[in-house]
């Protein structure tokens, strides 16, 4: 799982130097499909927090795999690893991660590539952001903050996907996808998802989440036309 994760951090990272370029899109088409997980989803752990439960509350319930009744995957992103020119990327300049009660906020979100994130804690203890390539690859940022309400910028210059941990607390968990494109949609709670205005042609299309097994396949989209990708996860 962990080595097909970074493998396609690290075709997407090429792909993101490579350069992508904004080019008008005429009668794009729509890519569409369903996350789905494969078998019985993994149960809730029950943490019983031992650093700082005046902050972090006495218990917390780990659910890092969000499945729905009917077997979707919530917060996955589907993205197209290949393509070079299309429709702006539209995405804030300087994105914001919050630490607040113990928890990421936003849990999962996609930022542009080249962007400043701003990692702020609300909370009024140290918190350890460590961010990893993939699944627990290399680090891409370690930053100590003790400070409530202190900010911390930091440009990411390579695209794929990251995950997150605090070190002082070691159920805090997240994680963020660096996009080179706008080629991408987070899944919704049922696990569907829409990409549109694609250009016509034929793209590598992968998944990223924080602990569910990357997925790639292809994708030939015509001009006006749809295509689905419906990957099962595990």
């Amino acid at each position: 799982m962990r080595t097909t994760s970074l493998a396609l951090l690290v075709l997407a990272s090429s792909y993101a130097e490579a350069g992508y370029t904004e080019a008008p899109v005429t009668n794009g088409g729509t890519i569409t499909g369903k996350v789905s997980w494969d078998g019985a989803p993994p149960a809730p752990v029950k943490v019983t927090v031992k650093q700082d439960p005046g902050t972090c509350g006495a218990t917390r319930e780990l659910q890092e795999v969000e499945v729905s009744k009917e077997g979707g995957v919530a917060n996955v992103v589907v993205y197209l690893v290949d393509i070079t020119s299309g429709k702006k990327l539209e995405l804030p300049a300087k994105p914001e991660l919050d630490q607040k009660g113990c928890h990421y906020t936003p849990g999962v979100q996609v930022i542009a590539v080249n962007s400043e994130l701003q990692v702020k804690n609300s909370d009024p203890i140290l918190h350890n952001v460590h961010a990893y390539a993939g699944q627990g690859g290399s680090t891409v940022l370690n930053l100590a903050m003790p400070k409530q309400d202190m900010v911390i910028g930091k440009k990411l210059k390579k695209a794929g996907g990251v995950t997150l941990k605090c070190d002082v607390h070691d159920f805090m968990r997240g994680a963020f996808f660096v996009a080179e494109n706008p080629y991408f949609a987070l899944t919704k709670p049922d696990g569907s998802y829409t990409i549109t205005d694609v250009p016509a042609g034929t793209y590598a299309i992968a998944t990223f989440h924080e602990v569910a097994q990357a997925k790639q396949g292809s994708v030939t989209v015509a001009a006006g036309g749809s295509a689905t990708f419906s990957p099962k996860l595990k």
